[in-house]
């Protein structure tokens, strides 16, 4: 009898915990839902960015107290061949590979004119120049396959995910010293989650070699893309 009855307030027990258990889970997946910030307050939204774009840029400055914004404008972004990994990888490798085959060109080709003007007789001079016109070739052979692989990524890449909200976009404009310690502007371009907690992506702005339209003008050319800008 008594163990009868010791069966019965355990499985009394046992269903008041999966009672609390069910009413306690929904309740806190969903309080978990809701901690995301709510961006379609506009000015969270843009004080969310402003706070973040100073974190990421002064985690690269030589003197972080220098720093001073100027401009932060946000908005949402999608999915596209300028947010896809492998395609933005490959348009940079594509960049310094390009670089590299053309400093091999333009060797070969001023090594082999020397070669030709003096109408390749021997001597140690012109075997110098004929060594280094085969370095050239062999580097230009070396660098082709490479180049072509990165093509292929780009041309191939997967655009199921194409059109999909993935966070924010993060135009900044800020002024602070370098190096040197002179003051100066600096533009970038951050791609930010939908919590604008974590920085997927970060692009220059600036006229260097791979800022993003260096890298833009670089992946449309591959896709067949007409240039919007």
């Amino acid at each position: 009898m008594k163990k009868s009855v010791l069966y019965i307030i355990l499985a009394a027990s046992v269903v008041v915990n999966l009672v609390l258990l069910c009413l306690y889970l929904p309740q806190n997946c969903s309080n978990k839902e809701d901690r995301g910030p709510d961006f379609s307050n506009l000015e969270l939204r843009q004080e969310t960015a402003e706070v973040m774009a100073k974190k990421l840029v002064c985690e690269n400055l030589y003197y972080p107290e220098s720093y001073n914004p100027v401009n932060t404008s946000v908005d949402s972004v999608f999915y596209n061949y300028l947010t896809d990994a492998d395609c933005l990888n490959a348009a940079v490798e594509l960049i310094d590979l390009r670089k590299a085959y053309e400093v091999a060109k333009s060797s070969y080709e001023d090594n082999d004119w020397t070669i030709r003007f003096h109408g390749n007789p021997g001597g140690a001079f012109l075997e110098h120049e004929r060594n280094a016109r085969a370095a050239a070739s062999a580097k230009m052979k070396e660098l082709q396959p490479k180049i072509e692989r990165q093509q292929e990524i780009i041309r191939n890449r997967r655009t199921a995910r194409d059109g999909e909200f993935i966070g924010w976009q993060v135009i900044h404009r800020y002024r602070a010293s370098n190096s040197a310690g002179v003051v100066s502007f600096g533009n970038v371009l951050f791609v930010l989650d939908s919590t604008m907690s974590q920085c997927y992506l970060r692009f220059s702005l600036d006229e260097d070699e791979k800022n993003l339209k260096s890298i833009r003008t670089v992946i449309e050319n591959e896709l067949g893309i007409s240039s919007s800008y």
